[in-house]
Order: C-alpha cells, then structure tokens, then sequence
C-alpha cells in the first residue's frame, strides 16, 4: 500500500497531549475527518497497563517502553560546565498515546496570567490571559472548585490533596516554608500570587486522567470521523511548492503516503523542529547542510528551546516521617521570588516529593527539588542527519546566563539548609545532593531483580546508621558530601552546574509571534508562517516557556489551535 484512501481533512501529526485534545475536538464536528498519527502504543481505554493508570506517577517514568529511544540531550558546552556534565545523557520523551499525559507527574498547574499577556505582547496577539482561560476551564472538571477561574465538564479531572492529609516529612517542609514568611495558597490555578500550595492532580484519585483516555474516551473513538494510527512514524511534511498536501510515513515496516487538506504537527519540542527541518522549513544555512531542499527559511525552527533546569537535595525518611501512611503520593509546590538582580518575581518553584520512587528504597527518600521557572538561557534543537530515524542533537544550554547559575545555586544552598535544620531535620536524615541519574534509574527498572536489590537496600538503610551512612554516600549518592558543598562555594556552583537537570517541559522551539517577526515560526493562529495548509499544536509554538509545569498548557494549546483552525476564535 503506498498511500491511504479515505482522505482525511485534517491530519494530526503527533498524539500527545496537545495532539489527542486537538483530534478530540477536531471531530467533534461530522463534517471533518481526522486522522490521528502516533508513533508509539495505544492502549485505548480498557486496556491501560497498570503503571501507567497509578497515581503514583513515577511508576510509568522507569518503563522503557513508553519513551522515545536513543534520544539524548545536552547541559551545555560552555566554561561553566565542568567536562563531566557535558556528556549527554538520555531524556525522557513520551512515544505513547497521551504523550506527557500518560507518563508524567501528573502536575496540574497551568501558569500565570503574566505569562500568557507576555505571550501576546511577544507577537502571539489572542493568547493572552483572557485568550486561554476559556480553553483552560473547557479542558477540566475541578472536583475541589467551582467559580470563573475553574471548569466543571472537561475530560481532564483535577484534584488537591488537603493538608491534613500530607505525610510528616511535607507538613515538615511546610512549617519551614511558613518560617521563612510563605503562606498557604489554597488553589494554585485560581489568583496568581507566591506561596505553597496542595498540588492541582490530573486523576480522580484513583487513576490517571491523560489526553488518552479522557479526550479520546470511549465515545470519542467511536466517532466514524475519527481514525487513529498508533506505532506509526511520521518521517516528514509532504509539499507541493509552499503547500503541504500530507506526511510520509512508516508504519509496520512500510512507507506510505497520506494526503491531507490540513496538516498539523504535533509532535513536542524536539520532534515538531525535527519534522520541519526534515521537511525543508528551517534555518537554510543548516538545512543545505544535510542535502535538504529548502521549502521556507525559518531562522526560528530548532532555537528558543527552553525548560525548567532543576537541582536536587534528598535524605532517609526514618520511621517517624513514614507512619502516617494515608496518601504518600502528595506534592506540595512552594512558588517564591529569587530576588536575584534582573530577574523577575515569582521566578522560582520549590516541591517537596516524599517517595522518591517506587520501590523500597524511595519510599524511604523523601527530596525537596527547585527549578528556575522563568529561565534566561536558551538551547537549540538541530538535526544530526537528514535520516528521519535518527535523534536531533539537543544543547539546553543550561545556566549560559549568570543570572541562572545564581539563582540555581542558591536555590540549592537554600534546600541543604532546610534538611539540616528544624523541623525538616527530625523528620529527614543524612541529607546528599541527589538526581535522576542513569545509576537511579537502572535501578529503578521495574524488574524482578531490581525489586529484590531495593528491599535488601532498604533493610540496610533501617538497620543502623553507620550502615545507611555508608550506604548513602558510597551507595546511592554520586556526589560530593553535602556539607563539603555548603562549605565551598565554587564547589557548589560546579556541582551545580554539573548536576542541572531537565524538570521534563522541553518547549518554544517553534514559537508564536508577528508574522512580519524573522524568528517566529508560526504566526497567532498557529499556522506555520512561509507555507500553506500546516499548522502546530505543542509546547514548541509557546513564545516563552510558562512559569510551571507545561502539560496543561499544551493540552490547552491543542485545544484552542483546534477552535483557530476551525475560524471559531
């Protein structure tokens, strides 16, 4: 078969977050056909293994089978990062129905107005605050409020566990942060201002709500005008001159083509540039490079990349913090200022997760993590061959600006003194400088033997504390001690800049703006600018990236795009 028959009217190149909301909507309406293209597994509704339905979320993070693979990204290459933290390392990238959806923290959070008025002032001219609260309340039933900042009927359910119910280890943290003059914000998604907050959830508090199996629920998929194409890899953009007139794809081993009226890329930070760039929309410079016929000369394709870089300090539950056993899965989100010179306020996100992993030995870790929210450095997304089956090359550039590097530093400085103080100090021993490192997550493949390993490591940890002391600093840890670190400035800065991790909200890669803007890749409508009937539906189309979490806002994208494309808005 070398292309499809029934020809769609709208072909949605991506089934992520964004990607499955905008087909959802797409189909509302009889009159079109939408074709939904993923390249990894759907489990539909019924059939959702069990790690990815957990509310605890980190379950789904240590499964392989749901990410892209070989996908690799880097800190950076400048002076500031030490030689050991320029080796890249792997990213954990969806390649699942759902996308972030289905495999991320579950984080409800939705941003600030400000960064969405900034949006519109960038270029982005409709997306501002009053632009994209309507699609923010149409995405969500909140089971916790009911009023002009919240939704009542969406696919996606979202809800806060309540301080009362909070383990010892976060009501700890919480009464250091209280302390410091931070108050209690009850709703997060309601008015914007500083303080902690109980977590906004996607899941109804017994599974996962993702884009899946909400916006692509039972009753969607039966849609006749609704086809989906899970396990399939779109290998570029179809053109006739400036045109698109469908994607190429691979499906089963087979190549096939598969014209469309309207083609929308919904493929993520990483994937969308890459689809562009193989299609011949790009930075030409860079598109010869690789023998690509250049289609549009789009300087902004693959730049801009932005994300949350994130440091991490964690320590040993013992008993005490570990009995009140009612939910342990809570996160509690500090936003707080940096007050470091040129930056703006609220810049900065504090969380403190007391399981750490699924396993015994993260039952045990409890971590307080912070990342920038508002970061001034920027990376790049740029191809590394024209094969489509080959990964771009990723440069986060990560702390590049000072004003970062001060901010995360102190960030960390700041999270060391609250484990080695009251009343985080009672209920969290023998702090360390921890990540998500590629030893963590090894050992945290959900295998047999892996589970075996962890429980022994476990009874190590509570037997004595010479032994969880060896264990943690020769065991666990792959850092310096902590105080060395809390000692030596330039050495804490080093590690830092060695040890910066991504917080998962890769986006801006093709950002909106004006359409008369030469770095701009699409224009407010979300319309590719330079060639016909293409359009994006991501994280990547953000002009900046939001001061929190981004899978909401990307499902709020795929939901508004689909109004825009439609000339309802």
């Amino acid at each position: 078969m070398s292309e499809t028959t029934d020809r769609p009217t709208h072909i949605v190149a991506g089934g992520g977050s964004g990607g499955c909301a905008l087909a959802a909507r797409l189909s509302e309406n009889p009159a079109n056909k939408v074709l939904l293209i993923e390249a990894g597994p759907d489990y539909g509704t019924a059939n959702i293994p069990d790690d990815l339905t957990d509310t605890y979320a980190h379950r789904a993070m240590t499964n392989s089978t749901y990410f892209w693979p070989a996908l690799q990204v880097s800190r950076g290459s400048h002076a500031h990062i030490p030689p050991a933290g320029r080796k890249p390392y792997f990213f954990y990238q969806g390649r699942v129905m759902g996308g972030g959806s289905t495999v991320n923290g579950q984080v409800a959070l939705r941003g600030s107005p400000g960064d969405f008025d900034g949006w519109a002032e960038a270029g982005a001219k409709g997306w501002d605050w009053n632009g994209v609260l309507p699609y923010f309340r149409k995405l969500e039933t909140d089971t916790d409020y009911t009023d002009q900042f919240h939704g009542s009927t969406g696919p996606i359910t979202i809800r806060r566990i309540p301080r009362n119910q909070w383990d010892d280890f976060t009501n700890a943290v919480a009464k250091s942060w209280d302390s410091q003059g931070h108050e209690l914000v009850p709703d997060m998604n309601g008015a914007f201002q500083e303080g902690y907050s109980p977590l906004p959830t996607s899941n109804d508090g017994k599974e996962r709500r993702s884009t899946s199996n909400s916006h692509l629920s039972d009753e969607v998929r039966r849609r006749p005008n609704l086809r989906l194409m899970p396990e399939t890899k779109v290998r570029r953009i179809l053109f006739e001159g400036n045109r698109a007139i469908g994607v190429e794809v691979v499906r089963a081993g087979q190549t096939i083509r598969i014209e469309g009226d309207t083609t929308i890329i919904s493929a993520g930070a990483f994937h969308s540039p890459k689809l562009l760039m193989l299609s011949g929309v790009g930075p030409a410079d860079h598109l010869r490079q690789f023998g690509i016929e250049v289609v549009a000369d789009r300087r902004g394709v693959g730049a801009n990349l932005q994300d949350h870089p994130l440091i991490s300090v964690s320590a040993y539950l013992p008993p005490i913090a570990r009995e009140k056993h009612v939910i342990r899965r809570n996160y509690s989100y500090l936003r707080y200022s940096s007050e470091v010179e040129g930056c703006e306020p609220a810049d900065m996100i504090m969380m403190a997760v007391c399981q750490s992993m699924w396993h015994a030995v993260g039952e045990r870790i409890g971590t307080l993590s912070t990342y920038i929210s508002l970061p001034y450095s920027r990376g790049t997304v740029r191809l590394g061959s024209s094969d489509p089956d080959v990964q771009p090359v990723i440069d986060f550039n990560w702390l590049e600006d000072e004003r970062d590097r001060k901010r995360l530093v102190k960030a960390f400085l700041r999270m060391a003194g609250m484990f080695t103080t009251e009343p985080v100090k009672t209920y969290a021993l023998d702090p360390f400088p921890s990540s998500f490192s590629e030893r963590v997550a090894a050992i945290s493949k959900p295998t047999g033997l892996n589970l075996i390993l962890t429980n022994v490591a476990a009874a190590m940890l509570d037997s004595a504390a010479p032994v969880r002391k060896f264990l943690i600093e020769k065991i666990i840890s792959e850092a310096p001690k902590l105080a060395k670190l809390m000692a030596d400035p330039k050495a804490t800065e080093e590690y830092v800049c060695s040890a910066v991790r991504s917080a998962w909200h890769p986006s801006c890669t093709c950002r909106m703006g004006d359409a008369s803007d030469p770095l701009a890749v699409t224009d407010p409508r979300a319309a590719v600018i330079g060639v016909r009937n293409l359009h994006i539906a991501d994280a990547s189309i953000m002009p900046r990236v939001t001061r929190t979490n981004t899978n909401l806002p990307s499902i709020m994208i795929g939901e508004r795009v689909a109004d825009l494309i439609q000339g309802r808005v």
